[in-house]
């Protein structure tokens, strides 16, 4: 048999967008996408439950020989064949049970990733249109269902057409047995589903509760120490204990229709074989079969109850399928805020083509000049941070912000991405290496800077004599680790590289968590530079820094991005100093002031109103007092 390995694709291997996001067109789009090994598997599930369903003639058979003739020639060929088509039962029940893991695990794995994409196509947008427990529900709990569904398929396949094979058996034998079990055992079918509507309603409700839970612990646990600072754990305590008493109530609703269907899953069969045992046994007294035809009837009967328990437990599997299809169907409806789908689908900024230019916001009015290294600052941070975040091209709606004097909404996604990089307040860091971390684009980008020439310049104009321990370069690993090491010194992060042991090929835990605030914040910062965009927009890059460091870092990212267009979001005046300009906005985004960090401050001395609100703002920041 083929490994799992060789079935399952590839990781890297592209998955095609389904072609509707419906629940039933998803289904069938999951199905045939695990169509090979549900084929084996239904084939290898023929063949073991026709060989159960075919025992009991082989018994009767050699029953009644045995009765006339005693143990003859042919019981023992029949006992030789029984063991023969064991030895193949044995091969097919393997093989169902191999090829349907196979598609179930197929399915699972197409599940996560169809919602890996979907979150990452969607991006910000995702949590204003589905909530975190919601998504990681899917994840968890509905991709399993599916893939559960999906191994039940070959099983059902096997057990309908051997259910076929003794009808025909029986019908050969006894035409009234034969019609008792054709039209006894689909009306015992169809009672239980009758079970299955109700089922499916209760448990699409307990679905969305148990998301409610999830999302209530993950918020909670995500913002702990906030809550924790303001007093809000018992808020948040009462919320959980209230979601999952919910939880707890929709969980005995669902039990209930659930213990009726496996009750009757017990009962109708158990009746059904009763009658049909019954009529054979009446049949057999009055001689219209035989002991040997009346053994095989209860076979056949007593085995018909496989077929029904594997229809009932298809029937929990397709329903809770059903429920989580259409979970998935709403994920996969959230529309990117920026972009279409087939446009995010490929998107790869390392292929876009780079657009330099003046960047407008078309709101406010402002201009950033094509090469310069501008700082926004302004009385609520969140302004500033607006008006970055607008320059990325986040959200097609709203107003445009034009690039060169073109609306970015008219470019390519592609090229936006390639031609401005914002990197945020929060440092967002996966489990991997720091090499993985940093080196997030691929394909050409422009000569590095000369890291060495800025460290010396830096250490003569600060009286530091041991220049070449500065610069000492760490070892190489692999072809492109000197533009890695050229940034993590931009960024001034070289005791990020010396802590880990294995230097880049050293490991940062989830979220960057093995690192400090600072750490995490100048390794984003050494990322963002790393995409050489011809725009790059830092918000607060310098927050969680010391004095010195925070000074180190604006010289060389202002030297490093000379000729390149840099927007900084930040009220220090230790960044503001390297900046070649600032700009002061309002409280609604417009300009009102654009000058030199000196000058601003030289116009606040002289009088100027606007002048010196600006410093009172940068006082602020640094928590320095300033009269009015």
């Amino acid at each position: 048999m083929p490994s799992l390995t060789s079935v399952l694709p590839a990781p890297d291997t592209p998955l095609p967008q389904p072609p509707a996001t419906g629940a039933a067109a998803l289904m069938r789009w999951l199905l045939r996408r695990a169509a090979v090994p549900i084929a084996v598997g239904a084939l290898a599930a023929t063949v073991s439950n026709v060989i159960q369903a075919i025992v009991p003639a082989f018994l009767g058979a050699a029953l009644d020989s045995g009765i006339e003739d005693g143990l003859n020639a042919r019981v023992w060929g029949i006992g030789l064949l029984l063991l023969v088509l064991f030895v193949v039962y044995a091969v097919g029940d393997t093989g169902m049970s191999y090829f349907g893991v196979i598609a179930s695990m197929r399915t699972t794995f197409d599940v996560d990733r169809l919602v890996g994409r979907q979150v990452s196509i969607t991006g910000s947008s995702l949590p204003r249109q589905a909530s975190t427990g919601e998504v990681a529900s899917i994840v968890a709990s509905d991709a399993q269902y599916l893939g559960q569904f999906v191994n039940s398929v070959p099983q059902l396949v096997g057990a309908g057409l051997s259910f076929a094979v003794v009808a025909v058996l029986m019908l050969r034998t006894s035409v009234l047995l034969g019609t008792i079990v054709i039209v006894g055992m689909p009306l015992v079918a169809w009672v239980v589903t009758l079970v299955i509507r109700p089922l499916q309603r209760r448990q699409a409700v307990q679905r969305e509760a148990q998301a409610e839970v999830t999302t209530v612990t993950t918020d909670t646990v995500a913002g702990l120490r906030i809550l924790r600072g303001i007093g809000g754990e018992e808020v948040f305590a009462q919320r959980y204990r209230d979601a999952s008493q919910e939880l707890r109530r929709r969980g005995v609703d669902v039990a209930r229709p659930q213990s009726l269907l496996m009750s009757l899953q017990v009962l109708l069969p158990g009746l059904f074989v009763a009658m049909v045992v019954w009529v054979a046994a009446r049949m057999a007294v009055s001689g219209t079969i035989t002991a040997g035809e009346l053994v095989t009837f209860y076979g056949y009967t007593a085995y018909l109850a496989w077929p029904l328990a594997v229809f009932s437990m298809a029937v929990q599997n397709f329903t809770r399928a059903v429920v989580g299809a259409r979970r998935l169907a709403r994920l996969l409806h959230v529309t990117p805020a920026a972009g279409t789908v087939p446009e995010r689908l490929d998107l790869d900024p390392s292929h876009g083509e780079q657009v330099s230019g003046d960047l407008v916001d078309t709101a406010s009015g402002v201009r950033l000049a094509q090469g310069r290294m501008t700082a926004l600052v302004a009385p609520d941070p969140d302004v500033s941070a607006g008006l970055a975040t607008r320059l990325g091209r986040f959200t097609d709606a709203g107003p445009a912000v034009t690039l060169d004097g073109r609306p970015l909404t008219d470019m390519p996604l592609e090229g936006v991405r390639a031609s401005v990089v914002v990197s945020g307040a929060t440092a967002q860091l996966f489990t991997g290496t720091l090499r993985e971390a940093l080196d997030v684009r691929e394909g050409p980008v422009p000569q590095p800077v000369d890291v060495r020439t800025l460290v010396q310049a830096e250490a003569r104009r600060e009286g530091v004599a041991d220049v070449d321990q500065q610069v000492r370069p760490q070892p190489r690993h692999v072809l492109g680790d000197e533009r890695l090491e050229a940034a993590i010194e931009v960024a001034d992060a070289a005791d990020v590289l010396t802590s880990l042991e294995e230097g880049l090929a050293g490991m940062i835990t989830e979220k960057g968590r093995s690192l400090s605030g600072g750490q995490r914040q100048r390794v984003a910062l050494a990322r963002a530079l790393l995409t050489e965009a011809p725009t790059l927009v830092l918000i607060e890059p310098t927050s969680a820094l010391d004095s010195h460091t925070e000074s180190r870092v604006a010289r060389r990212v202002a030297a490093a991005r000379r000729g390149r267009t840099t927007v900084v979001v930040t009220a220090s005046p230790l960044v503001l100093e390297a900046c070649d300009e600032v700009v002061l906005l309002a409280d609604d985004g417009t300009q009102r002031l654009r000058s030199t960090h000196r000058d601003l401050l030289a116009r606040s001395r002289a009088g100027e109103p606007a002048a010196q609100d600006y410093r009172r703002i940068v006082a602020r920041a640094t928590g320095e007092e300033v009269s009015r």
